[in-house]
């Protein structure tokens, strides 16, 4: 086509994700992203705004795979006029028409549920090997890993690439002269249920330690949590629990006055890793799944080695096991051994306010000027969607 500005039609798997909102707010020069509501998105919000719509998906999962049948039912479905490409997030596409595919891990393109992965995976190795998918986007480096595992890389080797993600900016000055330091948890704002997977039992059995030896210390949770928990800490004067959503301004002010950001979490959250560090904030968390490729150990945080106790994995497979029966089981028990960590490692930033400055630095520049920037993102992306168009 000759015009100036290439359209990139964005779809959706069922709700867009804050990154494809990113994208759309900051797209590649010479592109911009087009999208539309489908009947299952409209559905889908108007359950999330009564916490139902994640619980409902996961179940329906067990028996079918939503992903997968969402693609299939949207097969014939007609893509808007003038765009030059479909991006889809997260979810294969059945339509002869040029399109790329963004992933965390393999196995989601059908399914919450691993365990439906092994039944449809020549369904998956057909769609991306097509000659219409021009590429494969993984957000990280383990994703990427997952499709090169798992199925013939001979034709989808030369599609997979890499692009990290990224947050805006702040415009701010670091204030970092309170006698207090303060450590900042936050969980999913939209996803309940999430309180455990994102660390949240070892953050707390760790404060508990962390207080007898520092005064100083405070706690804010911003995170649903789980009744015992609620029960537990209620009398706990330098721990705040805020459960229902926060303002952008309010959440901005509690990124603003922490000194340390303790998430130590089971998957990777990465936009919330991000969001921290583009907050001057040093960042404390596990080396579990990618988590190691987003924080930078010794550099832009401190990682604590994972359970042994807890099955990340499916099989051999190398794909997450988030959200099984075994995983949940098992993150409801926090490991001593990872809360003796998080107690060593976020020591070393409570006793060094020049440390955790310059972690909080070299978080940030990432954030604007490094791999992590939306500039190094688009550039990218602008190269990938290039060749797709071409």
């Amino acid at each position: 086509m000759s015009r100036g500005v290439k359209k990139i039609y964005l779809e959706s798997a069922w709700k867009l994700h804050s990154l494809h909102k990113g994208l759309i707010d900051n797209p590649p020069p010479g592109y911009e992203f087009v999208t539309d509501k489908s009947p299952q998105e409209n559905i889908f919000k108007s359950a999330s705004r009564f916490g139902i719509s994640y619980l409902l998906a996961h179940g329906i999962d067990k028996v079918i795979p939503i992903n997968l049948t969402k693609s299939r039912m949207e097969r014939f479905r007609k893509i808007p006029r003038d765009t030059d490409l479909l991006y889809s997030c997260g979810h294969l596409v059945f339509r002869k028409v040029p399109w790329v595919v963004d992933l965390e891990y393999l196995s989601l393109l059908v399914s919450y549920n691993v365990g439906h992965f092994n039944r449809y995976r020549k369904v998956m190795q057909t769609a991306l090997a097509s000659e219409y998918c021009r590429k494969i986007i993984c957000w990280t480096e383990a994703g990427k890993k997952t499709v090169l595992l798992n199925l013939d890389g001979t034709k989808l080797e030369p599609k997979l690439v890499t692009a990290y993600q990224s947050v805006n900016r702040r415009n701010f000055t670091k204030n970092a002269g309170s006698a207090k330091v303060k450590l900042l948890f936050i969980g999913s704002d939209n996803i309940l249920g999430e309180f455990e997977i994102k660390g949240g039992r070892e953050v707390l059995e760790a404060f508990t330690l962390l207080r007898q030896k520092y005064p100083n210390l405070e706690l804010m949770i911003r995170s649903d949590v789980p009744r015992d928990i609620k029960e537990r800490y209620s009398g706990y004067d330098n721990i705040r629990i805020v459960e229902e959503h926060i303002p952008r301004e309010r959440l901005d002010h509690e990124f603003k006055t922490a000194d340390i950001f303790l998430l130590p979490a089971h998957n990777t959250p990465f936009l919330v890793f991000m969001e921290a560090m583009s907050y001057e904030l040093p960042v404390v968390t596990i080396d579990a799944w990618a988590n190691s490729e987003i924080v930078e150990n010794g550099r832009t945080g401190l990682l604590v080695p994972s359970s042994e106790k807890i099955p990340y994995y499916y099989g051999e497979c190398f794909m997450p096991d988030f959200g099984t029966p075994p995983f949940n089981k098992a993150i409801k028990n926090p490991d001593p051994k990872v809360v003796k960590g998080l107690v060593e490692k976020t020591s070393i930033l409570i006793e060094n306010a020049e440390l955790r400055q310059q972690m909080g630095r070299a978080g940030r520049r990432e954030i604007e000027i490094g791999k992590f920037s939306i500039d190094k993102r688009n550039e990218k992306l602008k190269r990938i969607f290039d060749e797709a168009t071409a």
